[in-house]
Order: C-alpha cells, then structure tokens, then sequence
C-alpha cells in the first residue's frame, strides 16, 4: 500500500531499480573504497649519552641546506686563514696533537679567516676567543694579544685539546669550542637543547673539514 514504505525504503527501491539508467558499466560508478589513513611518522628516538652517536641524531644532517650554506661560508674563511696561517696551524697542531685542518676550519666559520674580527658577543681574533676564556688558556697574555693570529691559534689548539681531553672524544670537542664542555654533557645526556644556532656548529665544521682536507691534500 502507498505510504506504508519509509522514505528511505523508497529511495533504496528507486535506486535498485534505475541503478543502470544512471551509471554505464564503465568505472564512472562509485565503489566501496577503503579510506586511507595518513600515516603519522614515526616517533624519533634519541639514544642519549652516547657521545658522537647521540651527536649524529640530535644534529642536522649534512645536507640539511642551512648546513650546506654556512659551510661554504666557513670553507672560504678557511681557505683563507690557511692562505695566511698554514704554518701557525701546522705547528700548534702537532704541538697539541689537534688536525690542523679542523684548526683552519674553526677558524673559517668563527671568523671568515679575519684576524681582525669581532664578534657581537665581544670574541675577539682569528679563533674568536672570548675574554674569559683567553684568560684561562693563555694566563699573563693581554686580551688584545686576541688580534695576534698567531697567539689566537695556539690558544684555539690548547682549548680543543683541553676540551677533547675532559670530553674524550674529537666530535664532542668540536662542538665544546662553541658551548663549552659543560654545555656539550648537557646536551649529550639530554638534559638541554642546542644554545641558540649552536645545532649547526659540529655539521658544518665536519662538513668544512672534509672538504678542505680534500682541498689541501691533493
């Protein structure tokens, strides 16, 4: 009987009827489809406490674009400090067992390779060293024996030293030049983030590193 049917029952009824006036059997049909999920990432997991291997997870990677550019930045400085230095970075090098290519790279980034250079928290020189930091490393030097290149050289490979002696490991220290020692244990063990830009410092001089090395040694 007419109105015994719901609406819907109705329109159920239209459909199984003119199903075919409407869709031609040529895919244009709507199927059944399974809804797909974005899947969400995986969870990061850092291994903390691990020294260069939590280093490698917790910095950008070396062709991170950021890495890239201010590595060609600190490649050039680099070239020219050793243009100007070799000898200086060669000598306290194998004075304080240090590469002296890392010395150069350091260098490169801190300062352009610039002996006059001064940074906007007051480093001062080649190796960019701060005054606290020159007064402990090179005791009885005034702190405009900064601006000596050769004196800011020995103080930077005495300091990388210092650091990889208390760290025990050359990455570790590479990253202590630009948070310290203390820094760099805090970072590693995950008790804090990366001061500032500081993220970047060990990638970048690894990557400057490599490339000079390649650079000088052909």
């Amino acid at each position: 009987m007419p109105g015994t049917k719901s609406i819907d029952q109705r329109v159920d009824d239209w459909w199984d009827k003119h199903y075919g006036d409407v869709y031609l059997d040529d895919g244009t049909a709507p199927q059944d489809q399974e809804v797909m999920l974005e899947e969400e990432p995986p969870p990061v997991f850092i291994t903390f406490g691990e020294g260069s291997d939590t280093l490698q997870q917790l910095a950008p990677q070396f062709d991170d674009p950021e890495v890239t550019r201010r590595s060609h930045n600190a490649y050039q400085g680099a070239l020219r400090a050793w243009a100007n230095y070799g000898d200086s970075f060669s000598q306290f090098g194998d004075e304080y067992d240090v590469d002296p290519y890392i010395l150069a790279s350091i260098a490169g980034l801190e300062s352009g390779g610039k002996p006059d250079a001064i940074g906007p928290t007051k480093d001062v020189g080649l190796m960019q060293m701060t005054e606290r930091t020159w007064g402990r490393i090179m005791p009885g030097r005034s702190l405009e024996d900064r601006l000596d290149p050769r004196l800011s050289i020995e103080a930077a490979a005495k300091l990388f030293n210092q650091d990889r002696d208390i760290l025990k490991n050359e990455d570790l220290a590479v990253l202590a030049y630009n948070v310290g020692h203390n820094g760099v244990k805090a970072i590693i063990q995950g008790e804090k983030d990366f001061p500032g830009k500081s993220q970047y410092y060990w990638p970048v001089i690894t990557l400057t590193h490599e490339r000079l090395t390649q650079e000088l040694r052909e």
